[in-house]
């Protein structure tokens, strides 16, 4: 009989944890494989020690997303047992890459994106350094990972695991759906207490072929709620029930801010106000330090392509900076 148990690992982040799930079965399995620190393959290897398992008897590592704190020690997990690790396609790259010589060109998107946002040059090179340190520090470096496909199923013992494709936190999140016991293991697109950042995805922008992660995200959200799940097992937290009083109140708050930032816009004041991305953000999110900005930055470009979308915000270059202005 298959059993599954959630191992907490911790991530130097504010959010403090993130969740890996070992399923006990003929084929002893992961979902996500935490963050990439001694101490996290530690504590790992301690908990699946408790449940009567080695990390040398994983064979198949399911991962939920690209991002480092669910990715990490895949690489370490596969090397001491050479489990099979698989992944969306559309998130290989953010997961899957020689750190060494390739950093420099993963993050000239990011400082395109920075100057277009305006952010002023000394919060640049902070959060450039930080960028520095994380890819250096924290990813894992290069391992073989087949892909995910949406509607692909992963036989247990006594259930299958759905690949359910939730675009949208990332471009190729996913979510692994038990619908014999209406389980739902939804990585970060479903959390209870947080909610989910749309990360902009950098790659493509300014091609005229842009992901847009928010409106995806909330799509994503409609796919999620029609889905017969009883229990959520989040990428962080614990399980919770009732996925659509959550998926009710992310609505809400994303709604809530879009209106905010149209109001920070429409200034009675100043009616022809022009603001830069950072600008926008600083109001919406004063707290926000170093590599925060990007993501508080990251939600707010979603709600301005919305608004943009519905006709009520227009954006043109100036120089190096995009400026965005009400449409009264």
């Amino acid at each position: 009989m298959s059993r599954f148990h959630r191992i907490e690992i911790p991530i130097p982040f504010p959010i403090r944890s993130v969740n890996i799930y070992f399923i006990a079965d003929s084929i002893p399995t992961l979902i996500d494989a935490g963050f990439h620190s001694d101490d996290g393959l530690r504590l790992l290897e301690e908990a699946l020690k408790t449940h009567g398992a080695r990390l040398s008897d994983i064979r198949r590592i399911l991962l939920s997303h690209g991002h480092l704190d669910h990715v990490g020690l895949a690489g370490k997990i596969q090397q001491m047992s050479g489990a099979e690790i698989f992944v969306h396609p559309a998130d290989h790259d953010k997961c899957i890459w020689d750190v060494e010589p390739y950093h420099g060109k993963k993050k000239e998107p990011f400082l395109r994106f920075f100057r277009e946002a305006g952010l002023p040059r000394a919060v640049m090179e902070t959060i450039s350094e930080q960028m520095d340190v994380r890819f250096k520090t924290f990813f894992p470096g290069y391992f073989e990972a087949g892909d995910l496909a949406d509607k692909a199923t992963f036989s247990f013992d006594d259930f299958d695991l759905e690949v359910v494709h939730c675009p949208g936190h990332t471009k190729g999140s996913v979510g692994f759906l038990d619908r014999k016991n209406s389980r739902f293991f939804s990585g970060d697109h479903l959390l209870e207490h947080i909610t989910s950042n749309p990360v902009v995805e950098l790659e493509q922008r300014g091609n005229g072929n842009e992901f847009r992660s928010l409106s995806h995200f909330l799509d994503s959200l409609t796919r999620t709620e029609n889905l017969p799940i009883d229990a959520v097992l989040p990428g962080h937290g614990s399980v919770f029930s009732h996925p659509e009083r959550r998926i009710a109140e992310i609505r809400e708050h994303h709604g809530l801010r879009k209106e905010e930032i149209l109001r920070i816009l429409r200034s009675d004041s100043d009616p022809g106000k022009r603001m830069t991305l950072f600008e926008i953000t600083r109001v919406v999110f004063p707290e926000l330090k170093a590599w925060d900005i990007f993501l508080g930055m990251s939600e707010t470009v979603g709600h301005l392509e919305m608004l943009e979308d519905n006709g009520l915000v227009q954006s043109r270059m100036a120089d190096t900076r995009r400026i965005y202005t009400a449409i009264r």
